[in-house]
């Protein structure tokens, strides 16, 4: 029998701009993190099963890119020893095989693991720039995770930004996000600039379209708004996850006015995480 694992991934500045046909025209940026929740894939007797594991359904965590990395290892773990080459290779699958518009983030995350800043160019080089534990320590005491209740489908998202040429007057926006995910990354301990940061990057995925912020998201920001600094939709927004951008001493507050609005809108439930630093995991057995 063969497993295979992905962890799952947060995208601290946003995504959008590692998508076709913005990525391929401009290039894209992203700053995003795996975390300690993961999917599967298992080859046995010559089937091939996978499985969510933990991670909730049409989250925004990236979990399809994750699941479909873990399937195209399980079917030819030689592909694991070209770890790059196989960001592509999930890309590829995804969009032209599958039919299902998508980015490069999801399964960088899930191959690789850790926080890292990538630069997806737009002559199809990748770069990778990985942040250490000590230089995200920060961020890890200061960030709740939370499923809204509320699933979305990120490709049916996509299609609405990116349909025919309606992205170029998206174009402003998606840059201005390329832009932040460098700009985390060298200001990433810094609660004043990553306060900013965070919330310009909420008030730019919303301007993407009119279902970005269901009325529930927009609830939980409202109860909530005393015991966080920033927050903003992971994804493709619309439902999934979001993530939060707190001080450690008003974590514990925070959750517990979330845990209050668990009687009110069903499902809703936080996140426990750490950062993954492992990275995709192939067992055999």
């Amino acid at each position: 029998m063969l497993r295979i694992t992905c962890p799952v991934r947060i995208d601290i500045s946003a995504g959008w701009s590692d998508a076709a046909p913005f990525v391929n025209e401009f290039g894209g940026a992203v700053l995003n993190a795996a975390i300690s929740h993961r999917v599967s894939a298992t080859l046995q007797d010559g089937k091939l099963i996978n499985s969510l594991e933990d991670v909730p359904g049409h989250s925004g965590l990236g979990t399809s890119g994750a699941l479909r990395t873990a399937y195209l290892v399980a079917a030819n773990p030689k592909l694991i020893t070209n770890k790059i080459e196989l960001i592509k290779r999930v890309h590829t699958f995804e969009n032209a095989i599958v039919g299902q518009r998508a980015g490069y983030q999801d399964q960088a995350a899930a191959i690789f693991g850790g926080v890292n800043y990538w630069e997806f160019r737009k002559n199809g080089a990748i770069h990778r720039e990985p942040l250490t534990k000590k230089q995200v320590k920060h961020l890890q005491e200061r960030l709740i995770l939370i499923f809204t209740g509320e699933g979305h489908i990120s490709a049916s998202v996509h299609e609405k930004v990116f349909q025919g040429r309606n992205f170029i007057k998206f174009v402003p926006q998606i840059d201005r996000m390329r832009v932040i995910a460098r700009l985390m990354k060298n200001n990433i301990s810094d609660e004043k600039i990553m306060t900013k940061l965070i919330n310009e990057t909420w008030h730019l995925q919303k301007k993407l379209h009119s279902y970005m912020e269901t009325p529930s998201m927009k609830r939980i920001l409202d109860y909530c708004k005393r015991n966080y600094l920033a927050a903003r939709a992971t994804g493709a927004g619309g439902g999934g996850c979001m993530l939060f951008y707190t001080r450690p001493e008003w974590k514990s507050a925070l959750i517990e006015e979330i845990k209050q609005l668990e009687k009110e809108i069903k499902n809703l439930k936080v996140i426990d995480f750490e950062f993954d630093f492992e990275g995709i995991k192939l067992q055999r057995k």
